[in-house]
């Protein structure tokens, strides 16, 4: 049996060449991938389901990935391996039409910024998902939950809560401008401006330059 070449359409290419900071080329390679990507964590999601589940029946989306697929891609290609409270929030981000499955080109606009955005395109995507009720405020609360998540626990510690409790406080010392208890997008903006290593202060939600250089060189050997 002959294999079914993908197709892209041109006006595909162009209108994601305009949306994106992404070449023609890079686009072409990113849609190739796309299609390698859905069909392998496809198969292991399915796989997984299976061996967990008595169920015969097993619906994987064939047209992108849905959550399951996309936790296993941005762990074993970008090595993003926060807790589920981040990837969900990350996909969310992704996943413009709020379907439930990231497509093509929302994949392919959302790889935009993590890996070519500029510094305010980061600031706001991290912004974004750090909101978690998308009020326009990270909150103490969603600050607590975050870091909660994120940090190692002692079990000899008598109330493991309370450091993240300091360090809650700490943080919002550093980076509240107005000292309202919560984190305004101005606030958070101009405290990653001043120090860059506060831009994924709560939790990781973006890959390593070198991870990312390395993604981008991929995609021109994609056949």
């Amino acid at each position: 049996m002959s294999k079914v070449k993908h197709i892209i359409p041109p006006n595909f290419v162009d209108n994601l060449f305009k949306q994106t900071r992404f070449t023609k080329k890079e686009i072409v390679g990113l849609c190739k991938l796309f299609k390698k990507l859905v069909a392998t964590y496809g198969a292991e999601s399915t796989s997984s389901v299976a061996a967990m589940s008595s169920v015969a029946l097993i619906t994987i989306p064939t047209q992108g990935f849905d959550r399951l697929m996309f936790r296993e891609f941005l762990q074993n290609e970008f090595e993003i391996t926060t807790e589920e409270i981040l990837t969900d929030r990350i996909f969310c981000f992704f996943d413009q039409r709020n379907d439930g499955v990231i497509h093509e080109d929302e994949w392919i606009t959302g790889l935009s910024v993590l890996l070519k955005g500029t510094q305010d395109e980061r600031i706001k995507y991290t912004f974004t998902i750090y909101d978690l009720n998308n009020d326009g405020f990270i909150t103490k609360e969603e600050i607590f939950s975050l870091l909660r998540n994120c940090l190692v626990k002692h079990p000899q510690d008598e109330d493991p809560d309370e450091g993240v409790r300091e360090l809650v406080d700490i943080v919002l010392r550093k980076m509240d401008c107005d000292n309202d208890t919560k984190l305004s997008f101005e606030d958070f903006s101009t405290s990653v401006i001043k120090q860059s290593l506060l831009l994924e202060a709560f939790g990781q939600c973006l890959p390593s330059r070198e991870i990312s250089e390395n993604f981008l060189n991929s995609i021109h050997s994609v056949q």
